[in-house]
């Protein structure tokens, strides 16, 4: 919601000073005119929202591209418990699990009721009493009315003479004519709905202020003398600072606001400025069309240099990419190699070989989760529209890094922590699948990580350094799910995490789940956790009923979070940033 708000208040404020700056260039100066286009703001500012969240978008590539050199989890977790190089920098030490007392979303939003009730109630009652007022309850002049607008007089007008009733007549006439009441009621309308937005409330004022000054004009037009008709208006503000209150009917009430600047205008002698039909027009149509790039265009990150074909960036010095038999017992289309690709996966002396689908090496090259990628998966409900093979077919890619890149490890590299090889793989895959994407962010469903009501039930890690595979010391960081009995058709599993923070361990979660996961623990730190949980079978698992992991956790999973480890999974809606293929082609031949 927070997100949605501040887009909607950047969008409007943008809208607003693109339209003032089309006005100031084109030299838009009469009253109607300028008085039209600020209606047709807060009539854009009312109908934004629902654009915003179900009109086509079209997407401006404006923002810098994202760097996703961290914390992007493995694209598919192991059911295995195995130990984990220690590759990352450390984190910081583990704290108290802290839990906010305050659900913040849900005060800004009873606040903003709050006030859009108010304001609505009072806009109501003074629409009811603008269709009841009758003379005797005026002491100005006043408009009222919508579609069959009428004039007001009070009782005291019967005795002005002739000069100052034909100006008031004129004045109010005007308003009538042009509709003012109606565009002054649109306007009170977005200011009671957005009543949290500046731009309302100053839209509201600006509108009724040059209502008037059209007014003013139309006055003058007609050969009333400008100083009497000042006169007559500083008359009728005495008579409403002696009545000593405003009306509380909805209309168009003598003398309106901004009268000192009204009074200088009109006494400045300089004639009312006119402007051409094509003028107008033209002004009107660059204004829409601001409005319209604003209020359609989807301001996505611009493609990473490294990511674009033909572009300078790090790069493979030597690259093979194979498609992968898998009826042929998993060797590469040309013959040679062995199950799973031509060579294992890994990175050795500069050498690195990574069997995957297209969707696997995207995965990896820009750091989303697997609910992250259109098409990744199909029970996400953002991903649809990637061609079948970008997650079918296997490919086999062999490369050799230059000579001065850094000394990544394989596990570095599944874990998201080798920026260079990240930045490479991107280039391979423009170049070789001449991939092209954009991120975007959308209000997508997720599963938002909270603290249960009891606290957590697990522990701060212990750090404790043990003998890693390569040789070094090092702590033991694993994450993954086992078989709890050790049977392979055993439906019981294990859920181990050690040395891992939350942010970590909901990375790994938006891999296997059917939609992200948002941690909104606030807890910091590194943490032990163990969970047991019963796996429900999904009927579209393979013939031997063996279920696959992230698939259809079920709700024995979501019981578990919330009885073993104190937290709570709640399925809602989110922003959610999403890697949108907008080109993908089959890799060329070697």
């Amino acid at each position: 919601m927070q997100t949605f708000v501040i887009d909607y208040v950047l969008r409007t404020s943008l809208i607003a000073a693109a339209v003032a700056a089309v006005l100031w260039m084109m030299r838009v100066r009469a009253a109607g005119a300028r008085h039209a286009v600020w209606v047709g703001v807060a009539a854009v500012m009312m109908v934004l929202p629902a654009w915003m969240a179900w009109g086509p978008k079209a997407r401006v590539p404006v923002l810098p591209p994202a760097a996703r050199t961290a914390a992007a989890a493995t694209a598919v977790m192991p059911i295995v418990d195995v130990p984990i190089a220690a590759a990352r920098k450390a984190h910081p030490a583990a704290v108290a699990p802290r839990r906010s007392p305050w659900d913040w979303t849900s005060l800004f939003a009873g606040i903003y009721f709050i006030g859009a009730f108010a304001l609505l109630m009072r806009l109501a009652v003074g629409t009811v009493r603008a269709r009841r007022l009758a003379g005797a309850s005026c002491v100005v002049p006043v408009t009222v009315g919508f579609f069959r607008p009428r004039i007001i007089l009070p009782e005291s007008a019967g005795a002005w003479p002739r000069a100052r009733l034909d100006a008031v007549m004129v004045h109010e006439g005007e308003h009538a004519r042009r509709r003012d009441p109606l565009f002054q009621w649109v306007a009170l309308l977005n200011r009671a709905l957005f009543w949290f937005h500046p731009l309302a409330w100053w839209l509201e004022r600006k509108v009724s202020g040059l209502a008037e000054e059209a007014c003013d004009e139309a006055v003058i037009a007609r050969g009333h003398d400008a100083r009497e008709y000042a006169q007559v208006l500083l008359d009728l503000a005495r008579m409403v600072e002696r009545s000593g209150g405003r009306m509380g009917a909805m209309g168009m009430a003598m003398p309106g606001v901004f009268l000192p600047r009204r009074i200088r205008r009109m006494l400045s002698g300089v004639p009312a400025p006119r402007i051409s039909r094509m003028r107008m027009s033209c002004a009107a149509a660059v204004c829409a069309a601001a409005a319209a790039m604003v209020g359609t265009g989807t301001l996505v990150r611009a493609q990473s240099n490294a990511g674009s074909k033909g572009q300078p960036g790090p790069a493979f010095e030597v690259v093979s990419v194979k498609p992968i038999d898998a009826a042929g017992g998993g060797k590469s289309k040309d013959g040679g190699g062995r199950g799973g690709g031509g060579v294992p996966p890994g990175l050795d002396h500069k050498r690195f070989s990574f069997p995957s689908t297209a969707s696997g090496l995207i995965v990896k090259a820009y750091g989303v989760n697997g609910c992250g990628l259109l098409g990744e998966k199909e029970n996400c409900p953002e991903m649809t529209g990637a061609p079948a093979w970008l997650t079918r077919d296997p490919f086999e890619v062999q490369a050799k890094l230059p000579e001065d890149a850094p000394d990544y490890t394989f596990r570095q590299f599944l874990d998201g922590q080798a920026p260079q090889l990240q930045l490479m793989l991107r280039a391979m895959l423009a170049d070789r699948f001449n991939l092209k994407v954009h991120r975007e962010t959308k209000e997508l469903p997720v599963y938002v990580l909270t603290v249960g009501r009891g606290g957590p039930k697990f522990k701060a890690a212990t750090g404790e350094m043990i003998k890693l595979r390569d040789g070094s010391m090092g702590k033991d960081r694993s994450m993954g799910w086992t078989f709890a009995n050790g049977k392979i058709d055993d439906l019981m599993r294990r859920m181990i995490v050690k040395n891992r923070s939350i942010q970590e361990w909901t990375d790994a979660l938006s891999n296997v789940m059917d939609r992200p996961v948002v941690n909104r623990t606030g807890l910091t730190g590194e943490f032990d956790m163990t969970m047991q949980y019963e796996r429900d079978v999904d009927p579209n698992d393979a013939a031997d009923g063996v279920p696959r992991l992230g698939q259809n956790f079920g709700a024995t999973f979501f019981t578990a979070v919330q009885e073993q480890l104190g937290l709570k999974l709640e399925a809602t809606k989110g922003p959610v940033e999403i890697l949108v293929i907008d080109h993908v082609e089959r890799p060329s031949p070697n």
